[in-house]
């Protein structure tokens, strides 16, 4: 997780709103003691134990502590920089953050007329003024003031401080500082929630300790789940994350799972799909994708040519041809390569679409310089009784180079033999036969071509010497006999 995207976090995270409930506001005059609690140093666990270990809440109750009260001088003061800060809405005024900065910086100059706790309160002010200003130093330095004053300010304040501060100096990444501002306010809860504990995660990722960063993200998820809740989709996020840079790919994709089911997307489809492959699950890798593609959420050549695939290699040809044809002609995501365009047909003819296989063969054919496509395609003519189609594509495969010359020199001479076309016929077996692998078979063709020749060359004789004494009994007798 980058810095950016941990500062977009805060953007949503620590805004105004979280800013104002934790200032507390000027209370009604009062000039009795106030009765508190104060922190007990314990529950943060220290750089001493083991780097995977949960920070935990205090694990008792924290002591009572005595505060100071609020004098009507100072109330009346603080109302003042109220109305400059956020005027009434019948005022007709707008805020003037320097005006209430100003009168601000007024009393900071006669600080020592005040006690612990009014003192922590113009400090509250002060912050909250430089908060809006967008001044976060400044921000931060107020805060630490207010603190300071402990124990004699309320532990609220003390305690939402210490937690703002954390979230501060980790947008502002003082991430130390952070961790001794969170350290602080652990010593003063009983307990800890799950969204501090993302946070803390957050902030171990940052420091570069991701096994503690792990353990604090999953102990949010893990309360969120008891609590019949559905965990935040960033807290799913920061699982997959550092259980994939640990390499633990079965958590990984066991985090997945639930995101898909709780925060169903598109890409986390893909990361779900990329995740069974890792693994080796190919067929989960698979039903995956088609929830992807029936989501039109497909949209790389070789994602889509690799679930082509995979129907084929499931005897699944149909699905394999129409993923291939909408990827070539309707979407244009696949080009229309000859290796493409190859697997295409290939589809097409496991399907037992002969007419759609040789159309996307014959283009693959053309786009390609090798002779192999065109041995193919001979032989796809063949099986469909297009002999002279067959022998041009064998010629032309033949000219290209091929690897297996022998076949194209068989397929091409039983062409001929099916046209009757014998002496092509002997003579480009006899090239097939000068191969080994061929021979007997070639040789088995050309002894069928040689006797079809005979044969034939039978009939034909016997067909003119018929005709000739057709002819003389003709003119002999005057006869008219019928024909051969």
């Amino acid at each position: 997780m980058t810095v950016n995207k941990l500062q977009a976090f805060f953007a949503g995270t620590l805004n105004r709103s979280l800013l104002a409930a934790a200032l507390i506001t000027a209370p009604a005059v009062s000039t009795v003691v106030v009765n508190e609690v104060a922190p007990e140093a314990s529950g943060w666990l220290q750089g001493s134990v083991m780097a995977q270990e949960l920070i935990r809440p205090s694990s008792t109750p924290p002591e009572t502590r005595r505060i100071p009260g609020i004098s009507q001088r100072l109330n009346e003061e603080l109302s003042e920089v109220q109305s400059f800060i956020d005027p009434e809405e019948d005022s007709g005024r707008e805020p003037d953050l320097n005006e209430a900065l100003r009168l601000l910086q007024e009393m900071e100059r006669n600080i020592g007329e005040y006690n612990a706790y009014e003192q922590a309160q113009i400090y509250n002010f002060v912050a909250n003024v430089h908060f809006q200003m967008d001044n976060m130093d400044r921000t931060i330095d107020a805060f630490e003031k207010v603190v300071a004053r402990s124990p004699q300010i309320p532990s609220g304040l003390e305690t939402s401080t210490w937690q703002v501060l954390g979230k501060l100096h980790m947008q502002e990444e003082n991430f130390d500082a952070a961790l001794d501002a969170f350290e602080n306010w652990t010593n003063m809860v009983t307990s800890i929630d799950a969204d501090q504990y993302y946070v803390f995660s957050l902030l171990f990722y940052q420091m570069g300790d991701a096994d503690r960063a792990l353990v604090h993200v999953n102990e949010a998820v893990e309360m969120a789940e008891q609590d019949g809740e559905v965990p935040e989709e960033n807290w799913y996020a920061m699982q997959r994350l550092l259980y994939f840079e640990k390499e633990d790919y079965r958590n990984t994709l066991n985090v997945l799972k639930k995101m898909v089911r709780d925060y169903p997307k598109v890409s986390t489809w893909r990361q779900l799909s990329d995740m069974y492959s890792l693994l080796e699950e190919f067929d989960n890798r698979l039903h995956s994708l088609e929830v992807v593609y029936l989501l039109d959420g497909l949209d790389k050549e070789n994602i889509l040519v690799s679930m082509a695939s995979m129907y084929l290699d499931r005897d699944i040809p149909y699905k394999a041809a129409k993923v291939l044809e909408k990827g070539i002609y309707e979407d244009e995501i696949i080009e229309p390569t000859s290796r493409n365009l190859e697997l295409l047909a290939n589809a097409w003819s496991m399907a037992q679409e002969v007419e759609k296989s040789m159309v996307e063969m014959e283009k693959a054919a053309e786009k390609s310089d090798e002779g192999d496509l065109f041995a193919r395609l001979s032989a796809i003519y063949m099986l469909n009784d297009r002999y002279e189609d067959s022998i041009d594509a064998a010629r032309e495969a033949l000219d290209k180079g091929v690897e297996r010359a022998d076949q194209v020199y068989l397929r091409m001479g039983t062409a001929y033999v099916n046209l009757e076309q014998y002496d092509d016929a002997i003579e480009t077996l006899k090239e097939a036969a000068k191969d080994k692998r061929s021979e007997e078979a070639a040789k088995q063709w050309i002894s069928f071509a040689e006797k079809e020749k005979a044969r034939e060359e039978k009939a034909r004789k016997e067909e003119e010497r018929y005709q000739e004494r057709k002819r003389k009994w003709e003119e002999e007798d005057g006869l008219v006999l019928p024909g051969a």
